[in-house]
């Protein structure tokens, strides 16, 4: 039963590699399919060249960010005594090809984390810290989701797609408290070294300094991304940063929601809803066409390229993944 267990445990990282690079292949064949080569340069040709400019230098900070995503992961699991050194450079290849690769992929939260636990298994990281890392990535992301839409819905809920002039203003900044108070409560929690028992379960806590790395990190990298589809939408007068974050956020709800790759159609009709009071809609349809290549396609074609080269390079060189539990059994020699 044991070696079995170890054949198991042995080759699924392969298979979960050939699983992924299919996704990775049918996510960006589909992304390019909805995109015609003259609609991108049509979009890109309207834009003053300043603005493209200015969204290329936010592009260039959001892939770093893209690069630590997983850096909070990294430290809740090398709390544990079994984690094994893993070079930093091998941490942003895992980082940014999960979080770049899971939007055009669908399904964020798993493609993501097929991704992780393809690339760490193989880095002999054991199931235990792949299950930490993947854990704080998923939970990074939605922190910065809390804390941003509940300021947009505190400070500024008139500006909602759909339900800032329907739903009263109580009733959205009592939402946005929740949010935010969901946020505070989850920083209470993460403090502390004991581990946090619930319904008889131990539950391990990051601690309260990488529970504020997750938040800033989040809500860095997308007060980022918004950042691009702001200094590419046309110049009007009224129309602010705090109101394309309104819009963006909104956007970005009801695509995470939808469970579809980029949160595409969702995601760009509630965008068009909020700046049609400011713009006309072809002039705001280009400009999203050119974010969403610029913040979803480009990191996700660089992305692809790296993984693929990654397995390819792994194939070729008939390198099976080191068994996870390698790295225990060394220093169990050692002791």
């Amino acid at each position: 039963m044991q070696r079995v267990k170890h054949r198991f445990l042995k080759y699924l990282p392969p298979v979960l590699g050939l699983l992924v690079l299919g996704g990775v292949l049918v996510g960006l064949h589909g992304a390019l399919k909805r995109l015609s080569f003259a609609d991108v340069m049509a979009a890109l040709t309207n834009t003053p060249r300043l603005q493209v400019y200015h969204a290329l230098g936010l592009l260039g900070l959001s892939f770093c960010f893209m690069l630590i995503y997983d850096v909070p992961g990294i430290l809740f699991a090398k709390q544990r005594g079994d984690f094994p050194p893993l070079a930093w450079r091998r941490v942003g290849l895992a980082s940014f090809c999960a979080y770049a690769l899971s939007h055009v992929v669908g399904a964020p939260a798993l493609s993501a984390a097929a991704i992780r636990l393809r690339l760490y298994a193989q880095w002999g990281v054991p199931p235990s810290g792949i299950g930490r890392i993947m854990t704080l990535s998923g939970t990074t992301f939605m922190t910065g989701v809390c804390v941003l839409l509940g300021a947009v819905l505190l400070l500024n809920p008139y500006d909602l797609p759909l339900f800032g002039h329907t739903v009263a203003p109580l009733v959205l900044r009592t939402i946005g408290a929740v949010l935010w108070g969901l946020i505070i409560i989850y920083a209470a929690l993460a403090h502390g070294t004991k581990p946090l028992a619930v319904f008889g379960v131990n539950i391990p806590r990051p601690g309260f300094l990488v529970a504020t790395a997750q938040v800033l990190l989040s809500c860095a990298d997308t007060a980022t991304a918004c950042g691009i589809l702001y200094v590419v939408l046309p110049t009007v007068h009224g129309l602010t940063y705090a109101h394309v974050l309104a819009f963006y956020m909104a956007g970005f709800a009801g695509g995470l929601l939808s469970g579809l790759p980029g949160g595409v159609g969702v995601f760009d009709s509630l965008l068009l809803l909020g700046m049609a009071g400011y713009m006309d809609p072809a002039a705001a349809v280009g400009a999203i066409l050119l974010f969403r290549v610029l913040y979803y396609l480009a990191p996700a074609g660089l992305a692809g390229v790296i993984f693929i080269s990654h397995e390819v390079f792994i194939t070729a060189g008939n390198k099976l993944p080191p068994d996870p539990n390698s790295f225990r059994k060394k220093s169990r020699i050692k002791k």
